[in-house]
C-alpha cells in the first residue's frame, strides 16, 4: 500500500529524472531540444496535478488509483525518452 509520503516521492523522482535527461538535451543543443522543453513542461504539470491530487486523497483507493496512474506515467515518460535519443 502506497503511503502520500512514498507516493510523492516517486512523483518527485520521475520528475527529477525527466528534467535531468530533457536539461542534458537542452544544454548540449541536441536536435530534439524542442521536444525536450515541451517535455519538461509535461512533467511539471503532471507533478503539479499528482502532488494537488496526493494531498486530496482521503483513502487508499484513491491512493491506489493515483499509485497506478504514476506508474503508468512513469512508462510513458521512459518511453519518450527514449524517443528523444
Amino acid at each position: 500500500m502506497a503511503s502520500k509520503k512514498l507516493l510523492k516521492k516517486r512523483v518527485k523522482r520521475i520528475v527529477y529524472e525527466v528534467l535531468d535527461s530533457c536539461d542534458y538535451h537542452i544544454v548540449n543543443e541536441h536536435p530534439s531540444a524542442d521536444k525536450a522543453d515541451k517535455m519538461i513542461d509535461e512533467a511539471v504539470d503532471f507533478h503539479d496535478s499528482m502532488i494537488a491530487r496526493i494531498n486530496g486523497s482521503n483513502d487508499q483507493k484513491e491512493l491506489r488509483v493515483i499509485s497506478d496512474e504514476v506508474d503508468k506515467a512513469n512508462v510513458d515518460f521512459t518511453d519518450k525518452l527514449n524517443g528523444l535519443a
